[in-house]
């Protein structure tokens, strides 16, 4: 029989494996540990996630400020590029004066100035030409050693003009290269800068009317430099010009040891930036001191502690009672190192300076955050529940919601701007948004309930800034007026207007008469007061819909959109505006507790008409202003057809008189002086211009227009010269012949003519005392002590001084008396009737009375008659000059006739 045998109770019982509280111990062991395991995972994901979170955030710092940094960069360049357009010409300490306005090395950290380049044609007739620098700021001597260069030499910077001037477009050059002394690879903008009112709508045009380019210069190193303060310390940054890191060139680095292939062990941010049509990949990665910031080993230390205790509670469970109380503290424990977990996440989002919502496509707000509580003026929780529309303004709420349509269309919206009025003032942020990735039904991010994260941003500063470049580019610094650039932009609205709706409007073109004397005698502080003033009476004449703008220096136009539906009832009141716009400036100026006088010479021109252009109608105010100038100033004169004509045919003999001064082609002619006895005692200079096609041109036709356009100055200069050359060859021969050369005002008043004179007789050897200089009785009038100076310092050097054409002008004895003059001359106009004429004889004999008590010679002009000469003869008479006793010859005939 077979039978079991069964082991002892006890043994069994105490070595079973399922006992009771061996499995209550084992359960409880489990679970303890899936417990500590779980909250190891959870602490483990939570520090992962903030680790992810903090880096994408400073990415995106990192990206948006150097985007912002380079948008402002090129709101220099079009601020520059509206200042060029907007001026006639511009100088270079005017360009000095408006780039130090703009405080760059403050508002632009890292630009190194700007600059602008003149498209100069090659003669071999190449279509790209070259590329001076005409202008440069601010004046370092590193910006001093660009001036003059040509910038297609350098094979960068050529590309980059090149696409400038093809797109229209900001253009950015590839790296330049490291000079040496510089810091990083240097790289430069461009804005292409057509000729005014040119077509460029095609390549061809664009190509053809090219005028040159503004340029904005600048290091990566100092870029990144300046926006130090604004990135994070503990991210590494490098940036290739490319559209991806292999194959582009390396532009900055922030670190030595950069190696594309092997960057941070995958957690690296590589973002492509456009700018200027190139492609920047920014490669972002973490360094040491980053990870540092969630580097802990509590929670590790937890979980192993937790661990042990999981199996030290399922060992105490059969044999202590307190376990329980052991497993709650543990949980307890591990609940706030959860807490700590959660504040630090909510610490990091808190820190964000920006507006951080939450928000559905209705506009719902769900969640909401900021650093910056003033920038919404209420608690958060006020917040979460209502929408847009119910805390926005109609206008900040609408745009809000166009911004959260873009996102749902295309993933993402950005640059959409708003404005708030916070505490008084006005506020302007830009919107970011983004459809919020993953969530659960809950939080309205499943299925058919999509969320966004919109982030807002305070960029009042920037729009300050982009205000007061709109400024600088359409408004006059001094007086606050429109400029031409504006005034042209206007002009065109209303002349468009005039020829759709009729009517007719007109242009005044106002000029201050004594400006400059104003200006030179007092300063340019006074001169300044004086232009405030004339521009804040301008625009109280003028009416609402009115456009006063200042063209520059002394010049003002006024746009008068609209004066009547004809002709003649426009032109009417257009003469009595002009009436009271004369009014209004003859009224003295109170600068600085003195009174000065000042008056306005005013063109007009009505519109439209004969389809002219808003450039037309300028040159036609301006053309009936000179007009008016000419009639006396204080004048009103309106345009008429024939002015164009006599301007146009001015203008031509100015640039054929300018090339004429150029090349040496005015010719010195000499007219003998003879005394009573018919003995020659000298001659006068006299310049003559043999015209190619005008044949020999009058002097009194272009003596006049040598003398406003201040050629009159080198002329002179030349005159003077040859005159003391020519005395200086009469001495060798024995000669003491006087030469007489005519001095112009404007030659006179020129800082140096003492010291050109004073050369002159030094280079040559002539002999002072026979130098006689003729001015003008208008001459004597005018400042009248710096007058009477110059000439005593010239009579010290032994040169006479001879009024020329006396008794014309603003005859006075006063002056003969008090200036170290030397001699009359009588004028043509006396001399032709006096014998003849009894009020002509009486001039001559009171002329020749007044010389003989003040002991001064007389000479008399234009002496063609023997009567006339006979009649001089009788009545004592020093020189005679005329057709009678020789015509005006060749300088070098001349001489040769002395010789011969």
């Amino acid at each position: 029989m077979n039978k079991e045998v069964a082991a002892p109770r006890g043994f069994a019982q105490h070595w079973a494996p399922w006992h009771p509280g061996m499995i209550a111990a084992v359960v409880l062991s489990l679970l303890l540990l899936a417990v500590t395991y779980l909250v190891w995972q959870g602490v483990e994901r939570a520090r992962d996630e903030r680790r992810l979170q903090a880096f994408a955030l400073s990415v995106d710092r990192v990206v948006s400020n150097l985007s912002d940094r380079i948008a402002a960069y090129e709101m220099v360049l079009r601020g520059a590029k509206g200042y060029y357009e907007g001026s006639d010409s511009i100088d270079q300490q005017e360009f000095q004066a408006y780039v130090e306005a703009l405080h760059l090395p403050q508002t632009r950290p890292g630009l190194q100035g700007v600059a602008l380049l003149s498209r100069v044609a090659e003669s071999t007739g190449a279509r790209t030409g070259q590329a001076l620098i005409t202008h440069i700021a601010p004046e370092t001597p590193e910006n001093q050693q660009e001036l003059g260069q040509d910038a297609m030499l350098q094979p960068a910077r050529r590309e980059a003009l090149l696409r400038a001037r093809d797109s229209g477009t900001l253009a950015l050059s590839g790296p330049l290269g490291s000079r040496e002394g510089d810091a990083g690879s240097s790289l430069v903008m461009y804005l292409p800068l057509y000729a005014r009112h040119a077509a460029v709508d095609t390549l061809a045009q664009r190509r053809q009317n090219i005028a040159g380019w503004v340029a904005a210069p600048f290091r990566m190193d100092d870029v990144i430099q300046g926006l130090a303060s604004e990135l994070d310390s503990d991210l590494a940054l490098a940036i290739h010009d490319g559209p991806s890191v292999a194959g582009g060139v390396l532009v900055f680095a922030s670190r030595t040891d950069y190696a594309p292939h092997a960057v941070n062990g995958g957690l690296e941010a590589v973002r492509s930036y456009d700018v200027g049509g190139r492609r920047w990949t920014l490669v972002l990665y973490p360094l040491p001191s980053f990870e540092q910031r969630f580097e802990g080993s509590t929670h590790h230390l937890v979980a192993l502690l937790g661990a042990a205790f999981s199996l030290l509670a399922g060992w105490f469970v059969g044999q202590q009672v307190n376990a329980r109380q052991r497993a709650m503290a543990l949980a307890r424990e591990m609940t706030r190192e959860l807490r700590r977990t959660r504040d630090e996440l909510e610490g990091t989002l808190n820190a964000v300076p920006d507006l951080l919502f939450e928000v559905d496509a209705q506009g719902g707000i769900h969640h909401y955050r900021s650093g910056r509580a003033d920038l919404i003026g209420t608690r958060a929780q006020a917040l979460v529940g209502r929408t847009l529309g119910d805390v926005l303004p109609p206008a900040a709420a609408a745009e809000c919601m166009a911004a959260l349509d873009e996102a749902a269309e295309y993933g993402y919206s950005e640059g959409r701007q708003y404005s708030l009025d916070i505490g008084g003032s006005q506020h302007w942020f830009e919107l970011s948004v983004a459809c919020k990735q993953g969530g659960t039904p809950q939080t309205g991010t499943g299925p058919g309930q999509r969320h966004f994260i919109a982030l807002s941003r305070d960029v009042t500063r920037r729009h300050e800034a982009e205000a007061a470049m709109y400024r600088l580019a359409y408004f006059d610094a001094l007086t606050g007026l429109p400029n031409r650039r504006l005034l042209l932009q206007r002009l065109q609205d209303a002349l468009v207007t005039a020829q759709q709706q009729g009517g007719m409007g007109a242009l005044f073109y106002i000029d201050l008469d004594n400006f400059k004397e104003i200006n030179d005698a007092r300063g340019h502080g006074v001169g300044d007061g004086l232009l405030v003033q004339v521009a804040a009476r301008l625009q109280d004449a003028a009416g609402p819909q009115e456009t006063v703008a200042r063209l520059g220096s002394d010049e003002f136009v006024m746009l008068v959109p609209r004066l009547g539906d004809t002709p003649s009832v426009a032109r009417e009141q257009a003469c009595r505006r002009a009436q009271q716009l004369r009014e209004c400036l003859d009224a003295p100026y109170d600068l600085g507790g003195v009174h000065y006088g000042s008056t306005g010479s005013i063109g007009v021109t009505l519109f439209p008409k004969n389809g002219e252009g808003v450039e037309d109608l300028l040159r036609e105010a301006d053309t009936a202003m000179f007009c008016a100038k000419d009639r006396g100033r204080n004048q009103v004169c309106f345009f008429e057809q024939d002015m164009h004509a006599a301007a146009q045919e001015r203008l031509a003999l100015l640039q054929d008189l300018k090339s004429a001064v150029d090349n040496d082609a005015l010719l010195t002619y000499a007219q003998p002086q003879v005394d009573a006895a018919g003995q020659l005692i000298g001659a006068e200079l006299l310049l003559r211009w043999p015209h190619p096609q005008r044949g020999f041109v009058p002097p009194a036709q272009f003596i006049p227009v040598a003398e406003q356009a201040g050629l009159i100055v080198r002329m002179g200069a030349r005159v003077i010269q040859q005159a003391c050359a020519t005395l200086a060859e009469l001495h060798q021969q024995g000669r003491a012949l006087s030469i007489s050369v005519n001095v112009s005002p404007r030659q006179f008043r020129q800082a140096d003519f003492v010291e050109q004179v004073r050369a002159a007789l030094h280079s040559t050897g002539a002999p002072a005392a026979l130098l006689t200089l003729e001015v003008t009785e208008s001459l004597l009038v005018e400042n009248w002590q710096d007058t009477a100076r110059r000439m005593h310092e010239l009579v010290a050097l032994g040169v006479r001084f001879s009024i020329d054409d006396f008794g014309t002008g603003y005859s006075s004895l006063a002056y003969l008396k008090r200036l170290p003059l030397y001699e009359l001359k009588i004028d043509r106009s006396f001399v032709q009737d006096a014998p003849s004429d009894a009020n002509d004889a009486a001039i001559v004999q009171a002329i020749l009375s007044v010389a003989r008590h003040l002991r001064l010679r007389v000479v008399a002009e234009g002496v063609e008659t023997r009567q006339q000469a006979d009649f001089l003869i009788a009545h004592h008479c020093h020189g005679l000059q005329g057709y009678l006793f020789g015509l005006p010859q060749p300088l070098r005939d001349w001489l040769a006739g002395l010789k011969g």
